[in-house]
């Protein structure tokens, strides 16, 4: 099938089919634009960005990453980012943009995830209980960075928006803390092969046999069953008593329809949702600098605004 990209999404819609089939000097390019999207952002003034280390899921030490705006008042909005790359890579310098947009827009003190990563050792459950921690930190440690534990949100993009959801449902199921907003961003939620899997092959994220893919490396393997819902979200029958989401998916993203049959499920269970398609771009589009990516993080920082009973503002 053919695409027309958004202009200025270009090399973003073609990225992942030049990672799979490109040459070595295309994939260097690749990477070294990867490399421009994550370097290019700014530290609006008066704004910190900091560092420091807590006890994660199994009590290692992890890191968090936590982004103050200037002028913040007493017991300010928390928003807590987990980044993607499928699991098995990304860090937390992939989200310092986003972090940056939400902190300023909302705004809140934005406190970044650095969860461990799945490996031959590592794998589901780990990565989950490490957010499980960095949430329960937040919570009774949010007086210590300006935030308030009533409010708190979630945003993650990617396998960070499927570790986000696997988090909401943990927390609904387990009495955890409550939450105002789930943000799910190209969330992959499903290992079914989606009609936008079949539609867009050639921007297939994972080209590998099953076997060895980012799911069965993130779930330590298979056995032919359904994986746990808190793994892979969508195979919750049951999603009554979430709170409030906001799900947002590219048109052209292979887990495009993974978050709108998700969203509409949502909804027919009673859990206020808003959805977007943002038009004619792929996976992860809000790495890319543009007025497109610019008013999708408004729009996310309205939906903050409105859950943490703040002033709504022209987006």
């Amino acid at each position: 099938m053919s695409v027309k990209p958004y202009p200025g999404y270009e090399y973003n819609v073609n990225l992942y089919k030049i990672i799979a089939e490109g040459t070595d000097e295309e994939k260097a390019a690749a990477r070294e634009e990867q490399r421009r999207y994550i370097s290019q952002y700014t530290l609006p003034e008066g704004m910190t960005m900091r560092d420091i280390t807590i006890a994660g899921g199994d009590g290692q030490d992890m890191r968090l990453r936590i982004f103050t705006p200037a002028g913040l008042p007493e017991q300010a909005p928390v928003v807590i980012d987990i980044h993607g790359g499928g699991w098995i890579g990304g860090n937390l310098d992939i989200d310092n943009y986003r972090c940056i947009a939400l902190a300023s827009g909302t705004p809140a003190v934005v406190v970044s995830v650095e969860y461990r990563l799945s490996n031959k050792e590592v794998h589901f459950p780990a990565p989950l209980m490490d957010c499980y921690a960095a949430l329960l930190w937040v919570e009774e440690h949010a007086g210590e960075i300006g935030g308030d534990p009533s409010r708190i949100a979630l945003h993650g993009t990617s396998a960070g928006a499927n570790l986000c959801e696997g988090l909401a449902l943990y927390v609904r199921d387990h009495c955890g803390p409550n939450i105002a907003l789930t943000v799910l961003n190209c969330p992959p939620l499903y290992m079914e092969n989606t009609f936008s899997k079949q539609q867009f092959p050639q921007f297939a994220l994972n080209t590998m046999a099953k076997r060895d893919s980012a799911e069965m490396i993130y779930l330590g393997g298979g056995n032919g069953s359904l994986p746990s819902y808190y793994a892979f979200p969508g195979y919750c029958t049951d999603l009554d008593g979430l709170g409030a989401h906001y799900v947002i998916v590219g048109e052209y993203d292979t887990l495009r329809d993974d978050g709108i049959m998700y969203a509409t499920r949502l909804l027919q269970a009673g859990v206020p949702c808003e959805v977007l398609v943002a038009p004619r771009v792929g996976h992860g589009f809000c790495v890319v600098d543009h007025p497109l990516t610019r008013w999708v993080h408004s729009s996310i920082c309205a939906s903050l605004r409105r859950e943490f009973g703040m002033d709504i503002t022209d987006f």
